[in-house]
């Protein structure tokens, strides 16, 4: 009975592997890589590089080249972590003065670049 019970309990297991799809060691680290922000819904909690990334913050093409970029080993996971931080920070500031009836630059015209990061403008 207990090494039916062990199967049964393996092959669930396994079956649960089967169904998901493999993590990529890069996306594993962007995903356990944690970030303090203090931008509306972030703060006071720890984010991950990879949930910020995927955030209303990262313009989609922003997103696209950062991951490009890391993939390709142009940017470390710190250059990349930096470069978030700095985007989200930028958005949310401009976001918050928005708010406040303050004209300010948004998040659509910003660009990777606009962060400060020198490295990400050799193309």
């Amino acid at each position: 009975v207990t090494v039916k019970s062990s199967s049964k309990d393996t092959g669930k297991a396994e079956d649960k592997d089967a169904r998901s799809p493999k993590e990529e060691p890069w996306e594993r680290a962007l995903k356990s890589t944690m970030v303090d922000m203090d931008v509306e819904e972030f703060q006071g909690h720890k984010v991950s590089v990879w949930d910020l990334l995927h955030s209303r913050y990262i313009p989609k093409r922003n997103r696209e080249e950062l991951l490009e970029l890391y993939q390709a080993g142009e940017l470390t996971l710190e250059q990349v972590k930096s470069v978030v931080s700095t985007i989200v920070s930028k958005a949310g500031a401009a976001r918050a003065e928005q708010s406040a009836s303050v004209s300010g630059p948004g998040v659509e015209g910003m660009t990777v670049a606009d962060t400060g990061h020198s490295r990400l403008q050799q193309d």
